[in-house]
């Protein structure tokens, strides 16, 4: 491997180990994420996380200790875990500024530049459709976003993107006006399904 191939010693499969303990403390990790939450605006027609912070001219930038982060590769990170050497990340939404980690899919450089210059304009329920593909967030995940407040919900073709705890499909809406305390939420025993 060469060394502009890796990130103080770790491949692409492993470099995100260097988001987590013991490399980063508990304090730094914490600083990093709301750095980078304070930097994402919520999309209401797809559910992207719309990075509004620094970026290289096409892709996000996040600076994670003394390093530059491409804030997507940092998201799916962080979020996700590491994919196979000689993968990339495609923004299956087709939003280049997107930092969500389940609207990207590891996939071959070759495939992801097929994607990028067919040409093809997507529609919403295309780029729906191909979302559903992708695995969904971890419920750890999803909690912290919903902490955050960040959009978490999936949008199906031909429906409006769906948004917040109850699941019910809205329109130009960022969720209800505070959503409940995780003690709230444990109490309930979760989200209701009626």
């Amino acid at each position: 491997m060469r060394a502009k191939d890796s990130r103080q010693g770790y491949c692409r499969r492993h470099d995100h180990l260097l988001l987590k303990e013991p490399h980063r403390t508990p304090d730094a990790i914490e600083k990093t994420q709301n750095k980078f939450v304070a930097q994402i605006v919520g999309d209401a027609v797809n559910g992207c996380w719309v990075w509004a912070g620094r970026a290289n001219g096409r892709y996000p930038l996040i600076n994670v200790g003394n390093h530059e982060w491409l804030a997507h590769r940092y998201s799916y990170g962080a979020f996700i875990g590491g994919h196979e050497p000689g993968l990339t990340l495609d923004h299956v939404c087709r939003n280049p500024l997107c930092v969500r980690p389940d609207h990207l899919m590891p996939m071959t450089l070759l495939s992801n530049t097929r994607k990028e210059h067919d040409g093809k304009d997507w529609t919403r329920d295309e780029i729906a459709s191909a979302l559903l593909l992708v695995p969904e967030m971890s419920p750890q995940v999803t909690l912290w976003a919903m902490m955050k407040r960040l959009p978490i919900g999936r949008a199906r073709p031909g429906e409006s993107f769906e948004f917040g705890l109850d699941g019910q499909p809205v329109k130009r809406y960022f969720g209800p006006p505070a959503y409940p305390s995780v003690q709230e939420l444990a109490r309930a025993g979760g989200p209701s399904r009626s």
